[in-house]
């Protein structure tokens, strides 16, 4: 079994437009139409003898071409020997009369003879080839369609991108499924795919990209016009309306027949429906299941420290994770807290306008009315906490110019006490040198509600892309299927089943409850796993389901208001670095609520939440 991990890195989220420029980039067949499924590519744009490019493209086929393709006198030339060995043939070669042999059992028996424009097919001769076999390059080349089709091979020419198809019309469709793995780390799932191969009667190309790639790889792949026929959309809202009809299908009528996927359909997060279209099919997701802050349990226990419950508590065991040298190294080296901007708001940092605010986001729906936290009172608190600490060296100093890989390290080598991240990374971060436990309950103080982490956004949805060729229905039944034996626990009924397979259920079929079936959490000690499950349990009793506005980021995300938003960000890093005092900040929100430009937004905004009620 294989297991590769993604290496980290500090690449920036690839916008739409960067993703459309690489096209240029890309030869015009590849940009055109995607390479067809489950295909072994014979080659991309080399120049036959007479001129003209030709591809050939070998569908579920095990055939691997020592030479590219030639095209003369319209037939497409390929190596005998490479396709007649990929298709499962043993090879006689007959150096005196210059002749090729191919045999197989209970299939056709092929003779081709060099410079003869003729070919035996199991003892009947066909006279009056285009091109006669020939040899250059110390290969013997043959005629793809003749060997193809006497095989019972279909073969497929498309003149305009100039490229030859090759498939089985007896195999088994292929469907070509694109989504997040998670917890990073790829796995060979072949128990998973056998089982869904043999109950949907279809193969699966499955494409799997960790977290810190996955934007990037979707929007080139988008922009390339080659999408998966099944692709997750990690962020449903990235898209404006326009753009994601413009390449996924409407499903609407297709999820009459399956009530499960109806059902998501309609109740996101995560639901795509323009103009009552429905685009797409949100993948079940804990709702709690996001970023928190988590901190060092074993600096807490040589400390003498409790966990901390409001912003004051933790702002003084934050102070002594800074100035007692919580790691027992004699040097004065550790910092409480750690983070970085990861180009929303304040980045893993904004929990802290959350503990204040009340609010996972910067707006929220009340009475029908969207409220922009940013410009509140509690926000100005929020302000205010993170200019003492930032002030008293609590804070990582290189918080806004850090990288989400150098945050990383800083943990991973006991140099910050806290952070913000979701309960798979507290849990793989625990170790022999370091335990981390999500903070139980977290409020601004003893007066205040305490707050817990929200998945706003959903955890991702699926699209059906219009560049698929199977049937919609196909791929929904698919679909559904996973969703059902997920929702029934029929996956360790599997012979053989492993935590790899269950992780690889987990980022396909979404996981509804973290602490099931989490290979990080139950590979913590009984203790430590327990202290897990009480945070869970407390972070249970919150829901932000009917205030949060998720559709907002298809508004951010075409581009609009950028500027305005993007001023505000920087006024705050100016406010809590010190370049600019709360009385600033007080006096910028006033400006800032005050003009045009903002009131359009709110209008804007009130528009999507009017629709997600009507």
């Amino acid at each position: 079994m294989s297991r590769n991990r993604f290496r980290k890195t500090t690449k920036t989220v690839m916008s739409a437009a960067l993703a459309a420029a690489l096209l240029t980039a890309i030869p015009y067949p590849a940009a055109a139409e995607s390479i067809p499924t489950g295909s072994s590519k014979l080659n991309d744009q080399i120049h036959s003898p007479d001129g003209t490019a030709v591809n050939v493209y070998f569908q579920d086929l095990p055939v691997a071409m020592s030479l590219p393709p030639r095209l003369i006198k319209g037939t497409v030339m390929v190596p005998g020997k490479s396709l007649l060995e990929g298709l499962g043939y043993k090879i006689e070669w007959q150096a005196k009369e210059r002749k090729l042999v191919a045999v197989q059992e209970n299939k056709p028996t092929f003779v081709f003879q060099e410079n003869l424009a003729q070919a035996e097919v199991s003892g009947t001769w066909l006279k009056g080839l285009p091109v006669a076999p020939f040899i250059d390059k110390q290969t013997f080349w043959i005629p793809l369609r003749l060997v193809a089709a006497a095989s019972g091979l279909r073969v497929e020419w498309n003149a305009q991108q100039r490229y030859a198809r090759v498939s089985d019309p007896l195999a088994l469709p292929r469907l070509s499924v694109m989504t997040k793995i998670d917890n990073g780390v790829i796995e060979q799932t072949d128990r998973l795919f056998n089982d869904l191969k043999q109950a949907t009667k279809m193969n699966v190309d499955f494409v799997q990209v960790g977290p810190e790639h996955y934007r990037q790889k979707m929007m080139v792949m988008i922009a390339a016009g080659e999408p998966t026929s099944l692709m997750l959309l990690d962020d449903p809202y990235i898209f404006q309306n326009e753009l994601i009809a413009s390449f996924s299908n409407d499903l609407t009528s297709q999820l009459e027949a399956f009530p499960r996927l109806k059902a998501l359909a309609q109740s996101g997060p995560g639901s795509r429906v323009v103009d009552d279209k429905i685009l797409g099919v949100p993948r079940p997701g804990d709702p709690h299941n996001a970023a928190f802050p988590a901190i060092r349990k074993d600096w807490l226990d040589k400390l003498g420290l409790a966990q901390p419950q409001t912003m004051e508590e933790l702002f003084l065991t934050l102070k002594k994770f800074t100035e007692l040298d919580p790691d027992g190294n004699g040097k004065h080296d550790t910092v409480g807290l750690t983070g970085y901007l990861d180009g929303t708001g304040l980045g893993t940092l904004s929990w802290i306008e959350h503990a204040y605010t009340g609010s996972p986001d910067r707006f929220s729906v009340k009475g029908g009315i969207v409220v922009d936290h940013a410009v509140s009172d509690e926000e100005t608190l929020a302000l205010q906490w993170l200019v003492r600490a930032y002030k008293e060296g609590l804070i990582d100093k290189e918080f806004p110019v850090m990288s989400g890989e150098q945050s990383n390290e800083r943990l991973r080598g006991s140099i910050a006490g806290l952070a913000s991240m979701t309960i798979s990374q507290a849990a793989g971060l625990t170790g022999e040198n370091a335990v981390w436990l999500p903070l139980r309950s977290l409020r601004a103080s003893s007066a205040s509600s305490p707050i817990a982490p929200w998945a706003t956004q959903g955890n991702g949805t699926y699209i059906v892309s219009k560049t698929s060729k199977l049937e919609i229905k196909r791929i929904l039944a698919w679909l559904d299927y996973g969703l059902e034996k997920t929702e029934n626990g029929g996956w360790e009924a599997v012979e053989g089943w492993q935590q790899s397979d269950q992780e690889a259920v987990n980022s396909l079929f979404g996981q509804t409850d973290m602490l099931k079936n989490n290979g990080r959490i139950e590979h913590l000690s009984d203790n430590i796993r327990d202290e897990y499950k009480a945070a869970v349990t407390e972070w249970r009793k919150i829901s932000y389901a009917a205030t949060t506005l998720p559709e907002a980021g298809s508004l951010w995300n075409s581009g609009k208001y950028a500027e305005l938003n993007n001023k505000m960000e920087q006024f705050k890093l100016k406010v809590i670095m010190g370049a600019a005092s709360v009385e600033d900040w007080k006096a910028f929100v006033k400006e800032y609520t005050a003009s045009t430009e903002y009131k359009a937004m709110l209008a804007d905004l009130n528009k999507l939440a009017a629709q997600r009620t009507n």
